[in-house]
């Protein structure tokens, strides 16, 4: 992990032109390095005599580049800031050179440059934010659409601190009761009934079970789910993107095979997610080096498809070359749900062959969100609104992603099913016996393991988790947050 008591300055705006850029200082020389190059406005004195949470418009001059620029800073003092030290923004026009030659001016100056994730594990070092609030803060800045940044809002807000810390307590006055019949078992005093600790306890583990078996996967990075087309050419797969997404961006002709490449568009779901839409050119085999290559770059497509929508033509209804073009699909993913749309239905529906399609099990599979084929038209919308549905319910824009239902990280999820482990061996243990201290021992180990494991969601709820851990989970966080 990074040193915490030098003064770090990093770019804290996205990458490329803007409105305008931010450089952030943190660190006991933020405001001394700063004000070697920023000037206040009158009557505004040095920017060190400016208070906390108050901001000051003046020049900024950035000698060894030669640049000058009109500036705010914003004064964050210690020990009320994000990272609990004097912490400095400069707001300047929103050129990358220019806050580039900034950064490079400060670190000459004497700052060091911050690495990933830098300010955020200053503020969980200094006991401004715990862990699972640091992870939220990655997840707010990684959120791919408004879905996931309301479900990082909830965990930054201190749902998943709340349900750690609230268990600790509860496996804390337990083992204060298991280790304190140790020390008055001469007394022939008797704190608890071991029955009803363990069953307590068994409480307990159910809730933190129950917690983490319904809690929904949180991404570790930024993940945009993608929809993939596929389909035989000319089904219809690129006027059903462009309905779907409402832009033209696969070219719509009678011609069979004109898209010859893997097309995109971002697509809006209930719920606030969005996705990526692709329409893959159809699967041509190798009979020039163009549709090889379209082939290849098709199959990766499907390869990397969250959910596959397989097009079918409504008026041709199922041919053989769909059957051979779906095991093909399958063959390239066989995990990606799929959805089965039957095409153009405005131009009429084959009498026969669709009720083979028994979409209730098997293969082929709408993953619950209903079954059979979806009959579409891109000229009427027919179908649209129910694809959209379908898509948000494979894709998981459900009430978690609302922020109604608790999201865990992996890591997270794993910690928790743990610390449930050890809690119900504690409660195997004192269910078995008359008295407490026949046990209590052991009881005490396991309940010990489980607080150490709530402590690697939440240190507040243990004290301790391992500097591995801090390392893999600050990794994630880009330079300058």
């Amino acid at each position: 992990m990074y040193p915490a008591h030098d003064t770090i300055a990093a770019i804290s705006s996205a990458a490329g032109a803007a409105a305008r850029a931010i450089v952030r200082v943190s660190g006991p020389d933020a405001l001394a390095l700063v004000g070697r190059m920023f000037t206040p406005e009158p009557p505004t004195g040095p920017l060190e005599a400016v208070g906390g949470f108050s901001c000051a418009d003046g020049l900024l001059v950035i000698e060894p580049a030669g640049i000058e620029l009109p500036a705010r800073a914003y004064v964050f003092r210690a020990p009320r800031s994000y990272t609990r030290q004097d912490v400095v923004e400069l707001h300047i026009p929103g050129s990358p050179a220019a806050a580039g030659a900034l950064l490079e001016a400060l670190v000459a100056a004497g700052a060091r440059q911050a690495g990933p994730g830098e300010f955020t594990s200053r503020a969980f070092f200094s006991g401004r934010i715990d862990l699972s609030a640091a992870e939220a803060v990655a997840d707010v800045i990684n959120a791919a659409d408004d879905a996931q940044l309301r479900s990082a809002m909830t965990a930054l807000g201190g749902r998943v601190s709340k349900l750690c810390g609230e268990a600790s307590v509860r496996l804390a006055e337990a083992m204060a009761t298991v280790e304190a019949s140790i020390d008055l078992a001469d007394e022939d005093i008797q704190l608890a009934d071991a029955g009803d600790l363990a069953d307590a306890l068994a409480a307990e583990a159910r809730q933190l079970r129950a917690a983490a078996e319904t809690a929904a996967e949180m991404p570790e990075t930024a993940h945009q789910p993608c929809v993939v087309f596929a389909g035989r050419p000319n089904v219809g797969k690129s006027s059903l993107l462009n309905a779907l997404t409402g832009e033209d961006r696969a070219i719509v002709s009678a011609l069979a095979g004109t898209t010859r490449d893997v097309l995109g568009a971002p697509l809006s779901l209930p719920g606030g997610q969005a996705a990526r839409c692709q329409d893959a050119a159809g699967f041509a085999g190798a009979a020039d080096s163009l549709a090889a290559a379209a082939d290849n770059a098709a199959r990766a497509a499907i390869r990397r498809a969250d959910v596959v929508c397989f097009v079918l033509d409504a008026a041709e209804g199922l041919t053989s070359d769909d059957e051979e073009l779906l095991d093909q699909v399958r063959q390239a993913n066989r995990n990606a749900p799929m959805i089965v749309l039957a095409s153009k239905a405005d131009e009429g529906i084959s009498d026969s062959g669709f009720g083979i399609w028994d979409l209730s099990g098997g293969d082929v599979s709408a993953g619950g969100a209903g079954s059979g084929v979806l009959f579409t038209s891109a000229v009427t919308g027919q179908g649209l609104d129910e694809l959209r549905s379908r898509l948000a319910e494979l894709l998981g824009a459900s009430a978690w992603r609302s922020g109604e239902q608790l999201g865990l990280h992996a890591r997270q999820k794993r910690c928790i099913l743990a610390a449930a482990a050890a809690a119900d061996r504690a409660a195997g243990l004192l269910a078995g016996v008359a008295d407490v201290v026949d046990v209590a021992e052991l009881a005490a180990v396991e309940l010990r393991a489980a607080m150490a494991e709530l402590g690697q969601v939440s240190p507040d709820a243990a004290g301790y988790v391992s500097e591995e851990i801090l390392g893999r989970i600050f990794a994630r966080f880009c330079v300058g947050k």
